[in-house]
């Protein structure tokens, strides 16, 4: 489970250094990742090929591919994303679609998000904007252990 904030700084050709924390988590010689645009944050969500191919099957078992909303939802889930693998020396390279996808700067934040990491631009306003109180209590009603 990844969890955490590291934030990191990226070069003019978009290649930032994966956090060794988040490397750790990983399984032996797992460097393939699938990156796509957040579905409600403008930033990146990175899976592990595995949680990716996870999130996919989830997906694809509630919808109905012979609807057209919902061909149409799988096809924008899957068709935004793209399958990158961490360099030799540990990096990930953005391209610029991914960069400008989530208005990137030369720092960015690494947020473990359980089985995901997200890439923000560092000091977004939005990474952690809202009331969590008022958010817990609405989606949970208070319910946190």
């Amino acid at each position: 489970m990844f969890s955490g904030t590291v934030t990191a700084k990226m070069d003019a050709k978009g290649r930032v250094f994966f956090p060794a924390a988040f490397r750790r988590l990983l399984g032996a010689g797992e460097q393939q990742f699938v990156l796509r645009r957040d579905v409600h944050q403008p930033c990146i969500s990175v899976y592990p090929l595995a949680a990716w191919e996870a999130e996919v099957s989830a997906l694809r078992a509630r919808l109905n591919r012979w609807d057209a909303r919902g061909a149409a939802v799988f096809r924008r889930f899957v068709g935004d994303s793209e399958k990158v693998q961490l360099d030799a020396s540990g990096r990930l390279l953005l391209s610029r679609r991914w960069v400008e996808a989530a208005a990137l700067g030369h720092e960015v934040a690494f947020v473990g998000v359980d089985d995901r990491i997200e890439i923000w631009a560092a000091g977004s306003e939005a990474l952690y904007s809202g009331d969590m109180g008022a958010d817990v209590q609405a989606l949970l009603g208070g319910g946190i252990v």
